[in-house]
């Protein structure tokens, strides 16, 4: 016995210690190590998003698919997706009632046992209860089922599933938001490549006024001045070419970082896709009725539907304060085993309700209930002011559409009358009329006018794009006429719609 006391002393003491050493001790993180771990892991990532498979050259859908598929943001939605499954899932689960297992196992050194006083005499007695042994090994398997925690735990599973589909709304218009931001980047570059392409083809032309003019300087037959003038339009043409080829590159590298691939990831672009015939399938401005527009928008906005979705989250938080102001009812059920050899039945099944109620906190909930209640008016006043915000944003859009069309025509009539000029000017220079300065003017005239109608025709497709958008319209239906579209019908798709899932790297480009 006495050596049984020391071995549990010791045991104390050593535990003790080892809790002592435990708080004492400071926690201390390797940041440099951390770091040099998670870039390397970030790299790698990195340098595989660099050899990923992808069509050779980019259409402008290949160009929407890919960021869809890969864009940062637009994987970090898909994981947080995944989080509110889960979520989702964890609340259905909690409507199950409680199953709980216990088990003990014991010893004491001495026996349980009990004795009793007499009041009146004095006298002790040895007790009449039930003996138990040193070892005691009790098991105890519980059923219980609380009604109103089922109610509850009900309302908070359909919360969940609704906060699901308004995430899934979110990652919705984030995508069309994307696919606009992409869009811009795509016809951006494909129009300054097709400049660049204009802009060198006229730099050699112009070149060889410029050799002409140094032949004749140098003939003593041309005034250096005159060949000074053509010179200057020469170099002003390279500034221009390697302005334009930055500005590529530029481009390229904000494009592959929408697209979410690496800035050196190196990608073509097709230029079989024509701005011209992607401009004609946009609708002229003074044929669209704009109250259309209104509908369409209103019908379509992902918004909306969560704003739908919300008043039907505050809905369900005012019933379950107005539910847990009822008494909760459990029932339960037990099956025990206590294996007490002086108990004639070590096994026994017990059943039971119970109902409690606490009346001073009702107070508290009913104010609670009032305002869960009254933020149901607030939910159902902010869709509305959403309502009339996307109405004064649809026409905003239009305007901008309208406006920036009407100045697209504007720069395209004076390209058009640039190159008119341009090619009158290399007729009349065959014939002696127009000298080679005039001519290497009217060049760089029709370079400045051809890139800022291109500049106003990348404006014009934002802002049309911007427009759809605005709609609530997806990608994939910014290809159908907006003067056809019916204005009443709702997106087919609604209830099923969500990003597409993350690309796989496949190696090297094909």
């Amino acid at each position: 016995m006495k050596k049984n006391r020391i071995k549990i002393g010791l045991a104390s003491v050593l535990l003790s210690a080892m809790l002592l050493s435990g708080c004492t001790s400071q926690y201390r993180v390797d940041l440099v190590k951390q770091r040099r771990d998670n870039l390397a892991e970030e790299l790698k990532l990195i340098q595989v998003r660099e050899t990923m498979s992808f069509p050779d050259p980019l259409t402008l859908d290949d160009v929407i698919k890919i960021g869809t598929q890969n864009n940062l943001e637009m994987r970090i939605s898909r994981i947080m997706a995944d989080i509110e499954k889960d979520n989702a899932l964890a609340e259905k689960l909690n409507m199950l009632p409680q199953l709980s297992l216990s088990g003990n196992l014991g010893y004491r050194n001495s026996y349980n046992i009990s004795k009793y006083q007499d009041v009146n005499t004095g006298q002790e007695y040895l007790g009449s209860s039930t003996n138990q042994e040193k070892a005691t090994k009790l098991m105890n398997i519980d059923l219980s089922w609380n009604i109103l925690d089922f109610g509850l735990s009900y309302l908070r599973a359909r919360q969940s599933a609704m906060g699901t589909e308004i995430k899934r709304m979110e990652r919705i218009r984030q995508s069309q938001k994307l696919a606009v931001d992409l869009s811009a980047a795509y016809w951006r570059a494909v129009l300054t490549a097709k400049d660049l392409e204009r802009v060198k083809a006229i730099e050699a032309e112009a070149t060889e006024y410029k050799t002409r003019a140094e032949a004749l300087v140098a003939q003593k037959r041309l005034d250096p001045f005159i060949a000074k003038g053509i010179e200057k339009q020469v170099s002003d043409l390279s500034i221009t070419s390697n302005n334009l080829q930055a500005e590529i590159t530029a481009v390229k590298i904000e494009l592959a970082k929408l697209m979410g691939l690496s800035p050196v990831t190196r990608f073509d672009l097709s230029g079989e896709s024509s701005a011209e015939a992607y401009l004609e399938n946009m609708p002229d401005s003074s044929k669209v009725d704009p109250r259309k527009l209104e509908i369409v928008s209103l019908n379509h906005r992902p918004e909306l539907f969560s704003a739908d979705l919300e008043e039907k989250v505050r809905h369900d938080e005012a019933r379950s304060v107005l539910m847990s102001m009822f008494p909760g009812i459990r029932l339960s059920a037990s099956q025990n085993f206590d294996y007490n050899s002086f108990l004639l039945n070590t096994t026994w099944s017990s059943m039971g309700i119970s109902v409690a109620e606490n009346i001073l906190a009702l107070p508290s909930k009913y104010m609670s209930w009032k305002a869960k209640d009254k933020t149901v008016s607030m939910v159902k006043a902010q869709r509305l002011m959403l309502t009339a915000g996307i109405i004064a944003q649809v026409h905003m859009a239009f305007h901008d559409y309208r406006t920036k069309e009407k100045q697209f025509r504007l720069y395209h009539n004076a390209w058009m009358i640039s190159e008119d000029l341009l090619n009158m000017s290399r007729e009349r220079n065959k014939l002696g009329t127009v000298t080679d300065v005039q001519i290497t003017q009217r060049m760089m005239e029709t370079v400045v006018s051809k890139l800022q109608r291109d500049r106003s025709l990348t404006d014009v497709m934002n802002s049309y794009n911007m427009l759809l958008v605005t709609l609530g319209l997806n990608f994939e239906q910014w290809s159908e006429k907006l003067a056809q579209m019916n204005e009443n019908a709702m997106p087919e798709d609604i209830q099923t719609r969500d990003i597409a899932p993350e690309a796989k790297p496949l190696g090297g480009n094909k």
